[in-house]
Order: structure tokens, then sequence, then C-alpha cells
């Protein structure tokens, strides 16, 4: 009896490393990969689905990091998933929609939407980059007092991602100043070449708590949109303002 629990556990563990380990598999894929009947699969596909360890969306199984964080990053980035002015914005604009906040030097990633826009992309929900290095981040240290932001910035190496990344001081320095005077930001292929990105503060009791962003290819996001997309993010970012703080326990 003990030896068929252990069995149990460890086939469990294994297709959670599997499910882990790809960006969304089948009921059938599993079956392939480990060499199981359909009953099995389903079983353990199923308990750990159960658990939260896992979440399926239509035929795909997903790995659920939130389950595996400490339990303060988990609900925080649990209440940010649950805001849904950012859904409707998404499916209002076709494109790819994110929120950010800062930790340390660090844009914490914590809402990510891809079409059809009905669910977070939990894969990248609590990836982390560097402030200066994606329009989000850039966006909130803009709009900072400028204690904090000189603050953050002294601490930032202005590590690149690509050509296109900022990495001299004083021209990220005039660069903020010009973001905080337009009141949106625009990543060019900073951080992922073919990709741009345009983003606008949140802001609470009329601070800046995190950043709203879309994110589509050169194509998408041609240049001659972006004031465009800007002026659509911030009614999104107003919307969402709202939301906070009708429901106040965002943070």
């Amino acid at each position: 009896m003990a030896k068929n629990t252990v069995s149990t556990l460890e086939r469990g563990l294994l297709i959670l490393e599997l499910v882990k380990s790809q960006s969304g598999i089948t009921l059938k894929e599993v079956m392939e990969k480990q060499d199981i009947s359909k009953s099995t699969a389903f079983r353990i596909l199923t308990t750990l689905e159960d658990m939260d360890y896992i979440y399926k969306i239509r035929t795909k199984y997903y790995f659920n990091p939130k389950h595996f964080m400490d339990m303060s990053q988990s609900d925080s980035l649990r209440e940010w998933t649950s805001l849904n002015a950012i859904y409707q914005l998404a499916e209002d604009m076709q494109l790819s929609m994110y929120l950010g906040k800062v930790d340390g030097t660090d844009l914490v990633m914590t809402q990510a939407l891809h079409a059809p826009f009905n669910e977070p992309n939990y894969e990248e929900i609590g990836n982390r980059t560097q402030l200066h290095q994606t329009a989000l981040g850039k966006v909130i240290l803009a709009h900072y007092d400028d204690e904090r932001s000189k603050s953050l910035l002294n601490q930032l190496s202005l590590e690149p991602v690509t050509h296109n990344t900022f990495q001299d001081p004083q021209l990220f320095h005039y660069h903020l100043k010009a973001i905080n005077e337009d009141g949106y930001a625009f990543d060019d292929e900073e951080l992922n070449i073919g990709l741009r990105c345009v983003a606008v503060p949140v802001f609470r009791d009329n601070e800046v708590i995190a950043a709203l962003a879309i994110s589509g290819s050169v194509e998408e996001i041609a240049r001659g949109r972006v004031k465009e997309i800007a002026n659509k993010l911030h009614e999104g970012s107003v919307a969402l303002t709202k939301e906070i703080e009708t429901l106040g326990n965002i943070h």
C-alpha cells in the first residue's frame, strides 16, 4: 500500500514538472510523454488542478506559479489580477496588456493579458526586469518625486537588454523628464527586438503606485499611433484608479 502511494506521488510530481516545463500541454500529450493511460493522466491532472498547482484553459494545462510564491507576494499578485478594468481595456484595444509595480530597482509584472483577454498569463506574472528596461518601469520612475527617483537611479546599473536599451545615465535622466511632461513612456524595442510598448502611470491618492501598458509589434504600434494609444491608456488608468480605490485592498 505504501509503495503504491509513493509511486502515485512520484507520478504526480513528474507530471507537475512536465506541465511546468511546457507553455501549455494537453491531456493527450501528458499521456504520451508519461506513457500512461487516459484515466490515470486525467485523475492526476484533475487532482493537481483541484489543488491549484495547475490550471486549465480550454484543452491545455498550465503551471500556476502563484501557488509556489510566499503568501504576501501571492496575495498581492492575486489582488492585481482580480482588477476588471484592464480586461475591458484589453478587449477594446485588442493588444496585449500589462500592469507592473516597483520592488526595489525592479519592475514586477502583476498582470499580463493576451488574446482572447479572458485569463491572466500566469507565466509572466511575477517576472522582473530592471526599471530602465521597460516603458512600465520608466513611466513609474518619471512620476516619482525627485528624491525617490534620484535614489533609485543611483542604484540602477543601466544594464542593456538590446542595443536600444538606455545605457547613458545623463540621457536617461533627460528621457525621464520628457516622459513626465508627456505623461506616458514609449519602449521602442528596448526590451525585445520587434516589440514596442506604451505605458502610463496608475495613481492612488495622487501617488503613482503602478503602470499600465500595451505591447505589440512595430507594425501594430506605429510611431504615429503612440499618442492616440497613450490617450486610451490614460482612460484605462483612470478606471483602474477608481476600481482600486473602491476595493481598497490593492497594494
